[in-house]
């Protein structure tokens, strides 16, 4: 089995280099955490492909808005 630490929510602001409120947000965006107890915890694995996942789906959307709205350019 492979040994994977777990990130504190301080270890993850230096991950991301962001401000802890960034954090919260994110959290309530969907960013997938894990309890252990009241402790919250990230895994980098997951949390690098949350942030890819929500990229590709705002491309998405971006690509989506200027197929929809060609006769704005």
């Amino acid at each position: 089995m492979k040994k994977e630490s777990l990130m504190t929510i301080p270890e993850l602001m230096d991950f991301l280099k962001v401000k802890r409120n960034t954090i919260y947000t994110l959290r309530k965006m969907g960013l997938p955490t894990v309890k252990i107890g009241r402790s919250v915890r990230f895994r980098a694995d997951s949390v690098v492909k949350w942030l890819s996942d929500l990229e590709e789906c705002a491309s998405a959307e971006v690509k989506g808005y200027l197929s929809d709205n060609t006769h704005l350019l």
